[in-house]
């Protein structure tokens, strides 16, 4: 749930590309503030980054991971980044709506939770080591 201004919600709408009125689903509780359920279908999510700034913020990453060598999450930590990035608002089922990578559950090199060094774009889980978890 989120406490908002009609205004905020209205902008959020425009911003997914969806009609003022669109998003009213999500409407909780109306009063000086309104209550609005982030999980509601009419909630307005925000659209992936461009392929361009998506490509962008993989290279970043990829270039970091590369330069401190590679290392890999162990799988427990990997699902343990997966089961948080799963509650996150952000994330759409697929990717992540704020850096636009993929997040799979399995080890693979496409997948930021699989690599050590790397952590949440808006700091919900952050880089590991061996003997931690995120």
């Amino acid at each position: 749930m989120r406490v908002c201004s009609q205004n905020w919600l209205d902008r959020r709408c425009r911003e997914a590309g969806k009609q003022n009125g669109e998003c009213d689903g999500c409407i909780v509780q109306r009063g000086e503030t309104l209550t609005i359920d982030e999980r509601h279908p009419a909630f307005p999510k925000a659209a992936l980054p461009s392929l361009v700034r998506q490509a962008a913020n993989f290279a970043t990453s990829a270039a970091a991971h590369v330069a401190a060598g590679m290392p890999q999450a162990s799988q427990e930590q990997i699902d343990a980044r997966f089961a948080i990035c799963q509650q996150c608002e952000h994330f759409d089922g697929r990717a992540c709506r704020q850096c636009g990578c993929p997040v799979v559950r399995e080890r693979q090199f496409v997948s930021k939770l699989s690599w050590a060094n790397e952590k949440c774009p808006v700091g919900k889980w952050g880089p590991v080591n061996q003997d931690s978890q995120p």
